[in-house]
């Protein structure tokens, strides 16, 4: 009996020990209980036996087992039924779990239902109370009824393929829940030129940011937004005025026209199938020529934004793709939708952080003084050694006494006054409040927004404002035919924003708080002709207003089953106004009785295009096929007139009371018109689930060009879904893993202007009259496409149930026939340059997107994820006509850029300074030549505009209803030339004002004697220094060149969910409320006297100017 019964144990283990062996690996994102069984019986011999009654009223769900055990896979997949098992031989024999027989003292009856996130009932859900065994399952219908011997019960709702979910839920209670699908990175749908694609399905290089959401985005634009979220996408915030948009670049500047900042290196936009390649500020909406501004265009409308990186993406844009595309989708109405009203407001205070102080009136005098007495020894010591002819002596002598009675002559005033403290009262508002309804039935949806936004400017007078409405309908006429319209409609206005903090900074520390005048009543001069601070900024009154109308429409047809069809129309139309006016009283405005310039500007841009689209659908072939056709068209005018000739009064100031026009204006009345047509052709297929191709075809034609006006841009890419394999799926650790590859050719015209190939442009005044004038530029009918060819290798990786999410990718980037601006000699008939084809250029590099955190499917409390989104690039002049060209200096002795062959975009010529001579106090520099002079031939050229590496860490960490984030801002290796502190050091009279400009405190930092370890040498005025010249210290040097390195807190966000029953009850279904805060610190080279090196143009040269504002706000977030 004992050995029967040691046998039998043995054998039941070894069965036991074989079923728990099997292992079952299944990814279907919809299966049925049927389909699961026969995979099953495939992968592990089990047969599965059950009643079929069992299975009733149980719909599709999704599964996810990697190399589960049989059975935790049964488990896992039949338990939420109400199902359980047992294994004898070789079958699985399913049963009913058993449940309590009914107690008697269950008196409450509880219902609800229980729906997806779009509101579709959720059939065969597994309702629980918690601590007991009290199961019951959603019917047809998504509705349940559990029983319960307590009116306030704890639920747990659970589905396979959705999140847990653990509720409250009472008798009296409003018990509708929802549950949200298991989502990965991998899984999320993105949008792609004119389509969409599933991110685990992409052969190309998309880089997407969800909802903007406004407690993580206090900004004026979706652009600014972006920076530090997209690996790849460069943005840089060069100014702080509000409402101005920032410089922003993909995957580092590709043409010599960008080089300083310009639109042609940005990239291409497209708001809801509206193309737009020109970018207003309401600032300057007539400076682009442009017909939108995206400071129109609310974040809080946008739903998703897609940055197009690699050819393989972006070509089908074809000759706009070069730089990249940005996509951005606004929200959209949607079908089965319960109708929700969303309220979200946020309240902040700005401050301006200057990190310096110009000098009191005692600094500088002192100042003022030690520079003439430094001069006045080098005098002294000149005529002590003697070898000077008389006439030398004389004038020696006579520069003495000048500087002594410099010194005798100032005499400061009794006030002592910081003016930046006075301009800028270091505290302003900005506010944000938005207002939504969505919802939809069977065959209709729509989304109606309304947006107010509001930032004042912390530096003197002024604001941004912006009003938006929204409003998205889609309907389903018939089912084959569905009707959609997006109209957006916004106005913004600037209103006398003033800036002018470098005019504070050098405004006289004594000069009176009252404003001179004179008898008639005009600004006059404390001192020599430096204007008043306070008169500069009421003397000048901006406004820019801007309104934009924005519409799409379009109509899909469904022909056959898998063959659609549609058209679309999206149109804007901007009527932009930009004014101003300088008093009769001010500076600029008293020798004309006021000065008052209006231009407006109106234009209408419409993008047509028609789609043909095929669903490929054969067994193992999935995928589509799209044939489309596009037409643009941009039209734009500007009309503007100078107004001068008011009267004293200010009440008369309005633009009837000017006495005369200026006709030297005339230039601002002109009109534009360009267009193109293009037809495409593009297919994306996969093959079993794992082998992907895509190919895209697109020919463009453009109204700029002339000669080559039509150009052709193929793109090809691939894809290997590596954990699909089954020597993949054997390493549990690895979730999912494609490897991916792609080359193309898009190309760039935009740096054209409409008159590039012509020799004739604009209206100029002749005799007072408006006249038809020759360009200065010799048109070249033979312009055609700058052509980019990118190649493309990428890797996409989860692992570890989604903790690791990995994306890398390597690019070249090659770009011939760049569009540049050669000279030509004056006889060719008074032409000064020409545009020609004749550059090239490469960018190579890495995009790394990287976050480890908490599983998809993890539950509890705790969940953190932390990442980065960083981009490593090297950009390269490969070719040029003439090796290098210069594009001019930014100031009166700044440096001079240059773009030459073999070195990146974005050069300084500087002479390389070395030291301090601690004898004299005097800079030294190398004599790079060797010949023992100093001069233009022992310049060197340094690069400086483009960083080596730039992107952003990002953070999240939330303990159940709290949560916290943060975002990091980084830059590395670029340099920053510092104008200001060349300027700040020099001590002679202002050529304008003729007097010495007051300085910042960091120029206290400098020589003084022998020993002296300061970097800067002393302060001195006229000749000094080996040379013997005046600006000897002072001359474009690396002396004032820096590490414009920089780390920056962008936002931090602290956020409480106060969702409860006793709100749901109510109505409201969610509430959140949250402290944030921007732009909170930054970590810089310390020896940089500069408060905000991102704010660097484009070059890497800066003058001083307001950093970046800290925004500290308080808001929150209610849905009803």
């Amino acid at each position: 009996m004992k050995t029967i019964t040691l046998l039998l144990t043995v054998f039941l283990c070894q069965v036991s020990a074989h079923s728990i062996g099997q292992q079952v690996s299944l990814q279907k994102d919809r299966i049925n209980y049927k389909q699961f069984f026969t995979a099953v019986q495939q992968q592990t011999g089990y047969r599965v036996v059950y009643n079929s009654a069992l299975l009733e009223n149980t719909s599709p769900f999704r599964v996810n087992l990697k190399n589960e055990a049989l059975p935790a896979a049964l488990t896992q997949v039949l338990e939420p039924q109400g199902i359980t098992f047992v294994l004898e031989g070789k079958e699985i024999i399913l049963t009913k779990l058993p449940q309590r027989p009914p107690i008697e003292k269950v008196q409450h009856s509880i219902t609800g239902s229980v729906t997806d996130s779009v509101g579709a009932p959720l059939v065969g859900a597994t309702i629980r109370v918690k601590g007991t065994e009290l199961i019951t399952r959603t019917d047809s219908q998504g509705r349940f009824t559990i029983t319960s011997d307590r009116s306030t019960v704890t639920l747990l709702i659970s589905m396979v393929g959705f999140q847990l979910r653990e509720v409250s839920a009472s008798t009296a209670g409003n018990n509708r829940y929802v549950l949200q699908q298991f989502v990965t990175l991998m899984d999320e749908t993105v949008i792609i030129g004119y389509g969409t694609r599933k991110r685990s399905l992409l052969t190309g290089s998309v880089g997407r940011v969800s909802e903007l959401k406004a407690e993580e985005n206090m900004v004026s634009n979706p652009i600014s937004a972006l920076q530090g979220r997209i690996a790849g996408l460069q943005v840089q915030n060069t100014s702080s005025t509000p409402g101005s948009i920032p410089n922003f670049v993909v995957r580092g500047v590709q043409t010599t026209q960008g080089a300083i900042g310009g639109t042609g290196a940005n990239p291409l936009i497209v708001v809801d199938g509206l193309v737009i390649d020109a970018i207003g500020t309401p600032m300057s909406p007539t400076s682009t020529n442009a017909n939108y501004s995206l400071a129109n265009l609310n974040p809080q409308d946008i739903a998703s934004v897609e940055v197009l990186k690699d050819a393989a993406s972006s070509a089908i844009y074809g000759a706009r793709g070069a730089q990249g595309v940005i996509l951005i989708t606004t929200k959209q109405g949607q079908l089965n939708s319960k109708p929700t009203i969303a309220l979200n407001s946020y309240y902040g205070v700005t401050k301006t952080e200057f990190g310096y102080r110009p000098l009191n009136s005692g600094g500088y005098q002192s100042m003022f003084n030690e520079a003439r007495k430094n001069r006045i020894s080098d005098i002294e010591r000149q005529l002590l050694a003697g070898n000077l002819t008389p006439g030398q002596i004389a004038n020696l002598n006579t520069e003495k006494g000048q500087l002594n009675g410099q010194i005798n002559s100032l005499q400061m005033g009794d006030g002592d006054t910081n003016w930046i403290e006075q301009l800028a009262p270091n505290h302003a508002g900005t506010y944000n409040l938005q207002a939504s309804i969505s919802g939809g039935t069977a065959k209709s949806g729509y989304y109606v927004s309304f947006g107010k936004f509001g930032e004042d400017n912390s530096i003197g007078k002024g604001r941004f404002g912006r009003n938006s409405g929204k409003l998205s309908l889609i309907q389903q006429l018939y089912p084959w035919l569905d009707l959609q319209a997006n109209i957006q409609i916004s106005n913004s206005v600037s209103n006398n924003i003033y800036s002018d903090m470098y005019g504070a900074l050098q405004a006289r520390p004594d000069t009176p708080l009252e404003i001179k005048t004179n008898s008639d009543g005009s600004y006059g001069y404390w001192f020599g002709a430096q204007p008043h601070p306070f008169a500069s900024r009421d003397g000048y009154r901006p406004k820019a207003s801007t309104w934009n109308y924005v519409g799409n429409f379009s109509a899909k047809a469904k022909l056959t089953e898998n063959l659609s069809f549609r058209t679309s129309l999206a149109a804007s139309q901007s009527q932009i106004e930009d004014v101003e006016f300088f008093t009769p009283f001010s500076y600029e405005g008293q020798f004309s009785a006021g000065h008052y310039k209006s231009v407006q500007n109106k234009g209408i841009r419409y993008t047509f295009n028609n789609l043909l689209t095929y669903n490929v659908n054969y067994d193992l072939l999935q995928g589509d096929v799209v044939l489309g056709q596009e037409f643009m068209d941009n039209s734009y005018g500007t009309r503007g007139s100078v107004l001068e000739g008011f009267p004293v009064s200010e009440s008369l100031w309005a633009p009837g009371n000017a006495s005369r026009f200026n006709n030297n204006y005339t230039y601002l009345n002109r009109d534009y018109q360009e267009n193109s047509s293009s037809y495409f052709l593009r297919t994306n297929l996969s093959w079993n689930g794992r082998y992907l191709l895509s190919a895209s075809l697109r020919r463009d034609g453009s109204s700029k060009l002339k000669n080559f006006r039509y150009a052709w841009f193929p793109a090809v890419s691939a894809g290997y879904i590596l954990s699909k394999e089954s020597f993949v799926q054997s390493q549990p650790w690895i979730d999912f893993l494609k490897v991916r590859g792609s080359y193309g050719i898009t190309g760039n015209i935009r740096p054209l202007g409409l008159f590039d190939v012509s020799s004739l442009a604009g209206i100029q005044t002749y005799l007072n009259q408006p006249a038809l004038q020759l360009n200065t530029t010799l048109g070249n009918p033979d312009l055609q496409w700058e052509r980019t060819k990118q190649y493309d290798i990428g890797l996409d990786g989860t692992f570890w149930k989604d903790r690791i999410q990995l994306t890398a990718e390597f690019y070249v980037k090659q770009t011939d026939d760049l569009i540049t601006s050669i000279q030509i000699p004056m006889s060719s008939g008074g032409f000064m340059s020409q545009r020609a084809n004749l550059g090239g250029m490469r960018n190579r590099g890495l995009d790394l997107s990287l976050s480890v955190g908490n599983s998809s499917a993890q539950q509890g409390p705790w969940k953190w994820r932390v990442g980065t989104d960083l981009n490593i690039n090297r950009n390269k002049v490969t070719e040029l006509r003439d090796n290098r060209i210069a594009y001019g200096g930014y100031a009166a002795g700044g440096p001079m850029g240059f773009i030459q062959v073999g070195r990146p975009v974005g050069l300084l010529q500087l002479y390389n300074a070395i030291g301090i001579d601690q004898q004299t106090g005097d800079a030294i520099y190398e004599d790079v030549n060797q010949d023992g002079l100093i001069n233009q031939e022992d310049m060197v050229y340094i690069s400086t505009a483009q960083p080596k590496i730039s992107g952003g860490f990002h953070g999240n960490l939330s303990y159940k209803k709290l949560s916290l984030s943060s975002l990091f801002v980084f830059s590395a290796g670029s340099k920053i030339y510092n104008f200001s502190e060349q300027e700040a050091r020099q001590y002679g009279f202002d050529d304008y004002t003729g007097v010495m400009v007051n300085k910042p405190e960091w120029v206290l930092d400098r020589w003084t004697a022998p020993g002296s370890d300061s970097r800067y040498p002393r302060a001195v005025v006229g000749p000094h220094g080996a040379g013997m010249t005046t600006d000897w210290n002072t001359r474009v040097s690396t002396l004032y060149l820096y590490n414009a390195s920089y780390v920056r807190l962008k936002n931090l966000t602290l956020a409480y969910d106060l969702t409860s029953t006793k709100l749901k009850n109510a109505g409201i279904g969610s509430c959140r409320v949250y402290v944030a805060g921007q732009n909170l610190f930054i970590i810089k080279d310390k020896s940089l006297n500069s408060n905000d090196p991102e704010q660097a143009m484009g070059s890497g040269w800066q003058q001083a100017i307001a950093p970046m504002p800290r925004v500290y706000s308080l808001g929150f977030d209610i849905t009803f």
